[in-house]
């Protein structure tokens, strides 16, 4: 009998979590593999990031071994430029898609983190680009809001306007379309495509003083809109040829008009992220087989990015996240439905974004929770949990019974309060003379340590362009005693201790932390608190920095060190449920051993034998 294993990643959901939703009820294809497979908690490894957790995966290593971070020191680059490891390229262990290859197996991924660029390309099929949660690669524009609201500030995500009188009574404004390439990204690191793109041009169409819609042309003088839309509504895509970096793209837009007045003064149109019609796939010819069965198709919609700059609300962040799983549910089905294969692989990222956007929602403890519309909320999660499911579902039916189903997640989600306060980090290396500030900015000549998140790194001679501190001295010994023992004493602003655990990179490499990213400090930050209500708003005094329900500010969400393994098929134990949690490095040999490959070459993590039939 030919094996076959099907993994469904849902990011950011504990197992606690996930239960949750089986007990509402809305996941009854969830409830029934684990009731009928078999169940454990995974721990994730630090730091409990996307980039970081999805390769230990897929390769079953920790990072010490593949490499992956979400912020890492960029190649050959000077102190404080990052890259994100979600290239392929960044991957150091042999990926579960390679093991089948050896085995000659057939593999289908679905935007897995460091699946693109393809390491091959023979039985392969491949959908998305490289699990990067934001800043696509090929996008000619990320989701972006054109708005005459004064109150909403620009940014990469949000784009002022001033409609203009035209001829015909309407009202008229340049649409210019913002490349990724632009992006903030993290120190302009991120491998976007596109460098400039050619614009639009929006008008306010209707009779003067009752303007009801919006129409998008291709340019001032165009003869027929490319999309027009009406408020509360959402146009048809459009797909368009746009001019970029001087050759002709085709790709797909649509837009959705949250605001319009009657007298056009106020407008607010959003558009998604346009993305070509193209070469999202491999082969090439499954681009247009999937747009023509499932839709244009975009790698990112609504995340909580967009929205907390306010270039979308609550509503239209929803619509977007179910129109994105409903393609990727569609796409599954026609995929696995009409192709060869024995290793299916899906990540889908919607649950994430959900987490940092609208844990407030749902947590009664946060400041931003209504009572009075937590219905609403829980309504809201419902919803995304059964597309979930249905997702599930599809893959389950689609894949048929002999398959082997695997539902995993890299990390879990919980509430988090951001407040205003400085970077611990950042206050220790200044008292201590290591992070000194010039006259624009950081003085990296002066500067001996920098650190951020989980690690601070000493600015030495071997890594670092102009580093100042020669490796494995005396002189770097001491600077890494003193950073340690100055973060274990540090407090934040409630007196409490701002990190769980310092640790010389030589003695977290026991945690799977170590390598080139890693720095030379490895930190755990503490858990930030929970203020008042009367506390936060000290913290946030101005309403519209903390925002509103619908049109939410602040991140709400934060990463929890809880992830699951649920595994259901031919061969394994039947309602087994392991007592005590695995690290998620044994997911990928549990896996393979599942579908009757090698266990990937540089995995560190063992197989759950116990999940077998004795």
């Amino acid at each position: 009998m030919k094996r076959k294993l099907a993994v469904v990643g849902f990011d950011s959901i504990s197992l606690p979590f996930l239960e949750t939703f089986v007990q509402r009820g809305v996941m009854p294809t969830v409830k029934r593999l684990m009731e009928q497979g078999c169940v454990t908690q995974t721990w994730p490894c630090y730091p409990m990031e996307t980039a970081t957790n999805w390769a230990c995966l897929a390769t079953g290593a920790t990072p010490a071994v593949h490499g992956c971070n979400m912020s890492m020191p960029a190649p050959g680059g000077p102190l404080g430029k990052t890259v994100q490891a979600f290239p392929a390229g960044y991957c150091k262990a042999e990926q579960l898609w390679s093991a089948a290859h050896r085995a000659g197996k057939r593999s289908i991924i679905f935007d897995w983190t460091q699946s693109y660029p393809l390491a091959f390309e023979e039985d392969l099929i491949h959908v998305g680009e490289d699990g990067r949660p934001h800043f696509a690669i090929r996008a000619l524009q990320e989701a972006c809001a054109y708005t005459t609201n004064p109150d909403i500030p620009e940014s990469f995500h949000v784009k002022r306007i001033q409609p203009i009188p035209i001829e015909n009574g309407y009202l008229g404004f340049a649409v210019p379309v913002i490349p990724t390439k632009t992006s903030p990204g993290w120190n302009g690191s991120l491998p976007t495509q596109y460098g400039e793109v050619s614009s639009l041009w929006g008008q306010v169409e209707g009779t003067e003083g009752s303007y009801d819609r919006v129409s998008l042309y291709a340019a001032r003088d165009g003869e027929a809109p490319l999309l027009t839309v009406r408020l509360g509504e959402w146009s048809s895509w459009a797909k368009h040829t746009f001019t970029a970096d001087g050759a002709p793209v085709s790709a797909h837009v649509r837009g959705k008009l949250l605001q319009l007045s009657p007298d056009g003064r106020n407008v607010h149109l959003y558009l998604s992220e346009i993305y070509p019609a193209q070469g999202f796939a491999h082969p090439s010819s499954l681009a247009a087989a999937l747009v023509e069965h499932c839709g244009p198709y975009v790698t990112q919609c609504s995340r909580q990015q967009v929205v907390l700059a306010n270039a979308s609300d609550i509503e239209t962040y929803f619509e977007e996240q179910h129109d994105m799983g409903n393609w990727y549910k569609r796409a599954a089905e026609y995929v696995l439905g009409r192709e060869d294969w024995d290793l299916f692989m899906f990540k889908w990222h919607g649950p994430d974004w959900t987490n940092h956007l609208t844990m407030y929602m749902i947590d009664p403890d946060h400041p931003l929770y209504d009572p009075a519309r937590a219905d609403e909320g829980w309504a809201h999660w419902d919803r995304l949990m059964a597309l979930g499911d249905e997702i599930v579902r599809t893959v389950v039916e689609t894949a048929g019974e002999d398959a082997t189903i695997a539902l995993v997640s890299d990390h879990g989600g919980s509430t988090d309060y951001w407040g205003k306060h400085d970077d611990p980090i950042a206050v220790v290396l200044r008292d201590l003379g290591l992070l000194v500030d010039g006259p624009e900015g950081i003085d990296w000549n002066r500067t001996r340590a920098y650190g951020r998140g989980h690690y601070v790194h000493v600015h030495t001679t071997d890594r670092f362009p102009g580093g100042n501190v020669e490796p494995g001295s005396e002189e770097h010994r001491a600077i890494v005693d003193k950073i340690v023992e100055a973060l274990l004493d540090a407090r934040d602003g409630r007196g409490k201790h701002a990190f769980r655990s310092v640790l010389p990179i030589a003695d977290a490499a026991q945690l799977g932390v170590a390598g080139t990213f890693a720095g030379d400090v490895f930190c755990i930050p503490g858990p930030r608190g929970k203020p008042t209500p009367e506390e936060f708003e000290a913290l946030h005094p101005d309403p519209k920095e903390r925002g509103t329900w619908d049109w939410p500010r602040l991140n709400s969400g934060a990463h929890l060190d809880d992830s699951y393994l649920i595994l259901n098929g031919p061969g394994l134990r039947r309602g087994y449920r392991r007592p005590k949690p695995t690290r998620i490095t044994s997911v990928a040999p549990t896996l393979a051993t599942a579908l009757g490959i090698p266990i990937p070459r540089d995995a560190d993590g063992a197989v759950l034998w116990e999940f077998f039939q004795q």
